[in-house]
């Protein structure tokens, strides 16, 4: 596999109940997706079955874990350990925009990660 280069304005953005994801990069052990969180989301906190980093890149975002909550804002990084549960709220008046770093990656393709959004719609 070679270098790959992307442009998060050059990329589909994809809804989810988590806001609008857009995959950068996936890799053989990580995945990078945007994440931009609209005002007033939240997120009830649930686990994934690999480790993460949540950056925040603008905003403020709430993320409650473990009963505890902490803040992130532009700038500011968090490790989330792998089944650790997590939820989100954006309390503000504009969106948030994050990166989260995946590894090993949920997914290992865009096709894959529209397939995965699909599938969650159907469950509700």
């Amino acid at each position: 596999m070679g270098i790959e280069i992307k442009n998060v304005q050059e990329t589909e953005g994809l809804e989810t109940s988590e806001g609008i994801m857009k995959p950068l990069i996936f890799g053989e052990n990580l995945a990078v997706i945007h994440l931009e969180i609209p005002a007033g989301l939240e997120v009830s906190p649930h686990a994934h079955p690999g480790e993460g980093i949540l950056y925040c890149l603008s905003g403020e975002l709430e993320v409650i874990s473990g009963g505890e909550t902490v803040t992130l804002s532009s700038g500011t990084a968090m490790l989330v350990p792998s089944g650790t549960e997590v939820g989100i709220k954006n309390q503000k008046d504009a969106a948030v925009n994050a990166l989260l770093i995946s590894s090993p990656p949920p997914v290992r393709s865009v096709e894959e990660l529209r397939n995965l959004i699909t599938s969650h719609k159907g469950d509700k």
